[in-house]
Parts: structure tokens; sequence; C-alpha cells
């Protein structure tokens, strides 16, 4: 009975370890019996929790993607049961166990399999099934990544671009105080593309703001900056 105990705990270390929900299903296919000709979907998703309390038991980090199809795999025993009752009964979703630490509402969000067909389901069809789910999830994760990302993006550059306009707006002054009139030039470290569009935006959000006023009396000549009687007040 140990020795029996200790190959199961090895076996859950190694399935866990690989991060292989298929693995998994295969696993309880076969411990449970289950045709894989016509899959009980309902035996098959009991199997699932049971491996996964087990592995928690024996205090196995349950990664991401195994409850995310654990999750599916709920959702399709509640449909499946629904299908096989001969009158419509009131759907009622079976919660996930909360030693998976998820959101409830993952269960909702996060189901992007098509419905059970009537017929029977192969092995093949619900592995194939899933994985269009898990390809589904990877995709909004990324777009929510991305999104982040852009998002993240805008805050760095808008934070930068503030400091930007502070440090520009001291130059300004501290030459402006000196000669009553600033050259844009002056205001410029280095004569270079990067360098002046890096001092220029600066100043076309001061203009905005009326802390300066700018002129240029020919284009392509000087550009001329003042401080408003506001700002020079």
């Amino acid at each position: 009975m140990e020795e029996l105990q200790v190959t199961e705990e090895s076996l859950l270390r190694v399935i866990i370890e690989k991060e292989s929900w298929e693995e998994i299903i295969y696993y309880i296919v076969n411990i449970e019996k289950i045709d894989p000709w016509n899959v009980d979907i309902a035996k098959l998703c009991d199997g699932f929790i049971k491996f996964l309390r087990r592995a928690k038991e024996l205090d196995f980090r349950i990664p991401a993607k195994v409850v995310f199809i654990a999750s599916i795999l709920l959702r399709m025993k509640a449909e499946y049961l629904m299908m096989r009752e001969e009158e419509k009964i009131e759907e009622k979703e079976e919660e996930i166990p909360e030693f998976f630490d998820v959101r409830p509402e993952m269960l909702k969000l996060a189901y992007p399999v098509r419905r059970i067909p009537r017929r029977q389901i192969t092995l093949e069809e619900l592995i194939i099934a899933l994985k269009k789910a898990m390809d589904v999830e990877k995709k909004k994760k990324e777009r929510r990544e991305s999104l982040a990302q852009r998002l993240q993006r805008q805050i760095d550059f808008e934070e930068d671009i503030e400091k930007r306009i502070r440090m520009v707006l001291q130059k300004i002054e501290d030459l402006y105080f000196k000669k009553n009139k600033v050259e844009f030039r002056d205001i410029v470290d280095k004569w270079e593309r990067s360098e002046i569009v890096k001092n220029f935006l600066p100043i076309l959000h001061l203009e905005k703001n009326k802390e300066i006023r700018t002129e240029q009396l020919e284009f392509f000549k000087e550009i001329w900056i003042y401080l408003t009687k506001k700002q020079g007040s």
C-alpha cells in the first residue's frame, strides 16, 4: 500500500511539474476506465477535480492553465448533465473548489468552448476543443498584456514629458531674466534632431498653457521665446 502511494505521488509530481493538462486527462481516462470513444464528461470532470485535490494535499503548485481547464470541464459537466435531463431545469453552476485560488468569475468568462454536441464526444475531439479554448485564452491574455504595456508606456511618456516641460521652463526663465527674450537654440544643449524634438515638444505644451509665447519672423528662421506676463510676474 505504501509502495502504491509513493508511485502515485511520483506520478502526480511528474504530471504537475510538466504542467501538462492533457496528461492529466489521459491519466484519469485510464484509471477511471472512461471510454475514449464516448467520453463521460461528468466522470472525467470529477476525476480531474479529485486529481487536483490530491495534488493540493501533497503541496504541489497547480499551474494556472490546469486550473483553467478545470473551470472549462466544470462548465461542460453542468451542460452535459442538463442535456441528460428529460425536463428543462434551472441551470445551476457548480463552483470551483476554494483550494484552486481562482476568481469565481473566471468560470463564466473563460469558457470559449463550443456547446457539447448531443451525439457522443470522443477523447480526441475533447482534447482538440480544450486546446482551442486554451488558444483563445492565450490570445486574450496577450491582448490584455499588450494593452497594459501600451498604457504603461503612455504613463511613462506623460511623466517624462511633464518633467521635461518643467526643465525647459526653468531654462527659459534663467535665460529670460538675463536678456528678456530667449532663442530656441539657447535651450537646446546639442543641435541634433533628437535633442531639437526633445525640447520642442515642451515648448508647444508651454505655449498651449499660455506660460510662454513664441515668435518666428520668417519660416525656418530662429524661434524667439517670451515669458507671458503671468509667468514673468
